[in-house]
């Protein structure tokens, strides 16, 4: 697997769990239009409410899972710019833009340090694939 689709795994994960947290909050949103029967011989409900937060916790266990990983990998790395800037993009989703901003650097030279950066991370990820 390349160095940005490695850590391109957070954002997908990140999309998914949004959508399942939207379809959990338009199921509540329904149950509670509902006016419930009451009958005795009581009937309970299919349950998909609960299938739902059930899946949602094991993505969001599963994108800890990965954020560990990658964090625990991108520590390998070497030049701390390199750290810095595939964590903000790939962990915390910013812009470049925003990143020249905030370490200071024009965008050109962090667009540049990117690409360093995911070349230096696919040497770490060969590495341990070899090791």
């Amino acid at each position: 697997m390349r160095a940005k689709e490695y850590l391109s795994q957070v954002r997908f994960l990140d999309e998914r769990i949004t959508c399942k947290l939207a379809d959990a909050a338009r199921l509540q949103d329904m149950a509670t239009r509902i006016t419930p029967i009451l009958r005795e011989d009581g009937v309970s409900g299919g349950g998909a409410p609960d299938r739902l937060a059930d899946a949602v916790a094991k993505i969001v266990d599963l994108k800890a899972e990965i954020n560990r990983d990658i964090a625990a990998k991108l520590g390998k790395l070497t030049d701390r710019r390199y750290y810095a800037v595939l964590f903000r993009r790939y962990l915390l989703f910013e812009t470049f833009e925003k990143i020249s901003c905030e370490m200071n650097y024009s965008w050109r030279h962090v667009c540049s340090l990117h690409g360093q950066a995911l070349e230096a991370f696919q040497k770490v990820l060969d590495a341990e694939k070899d090791a």
